[in-house]
């Protein structure tokens, strides 16, 4: 996901610790999709 953001010039703007966490709780079921989809708008910006 990181690296197609990338190709279309946005990057995640949280620390790799912030993204680490929010990638295992969606993997695990701890995080609903619109709700990670919430989380990723929110720290988006272009490159």
């Amino acid at each position: 996901m990181e690296t197609f953001l990338i190709l279309n010039g946005i990057e995640i703007d949280a620390s790799i610790d912030e993204q680490e966490q929010v990638i295992l709780r969606l993997a695990a079921g701890q995080l609903e999709r619109e709700s990670f989809t919430e989380w990723l708008k929110k720290h988006i910006k272009p490159v």
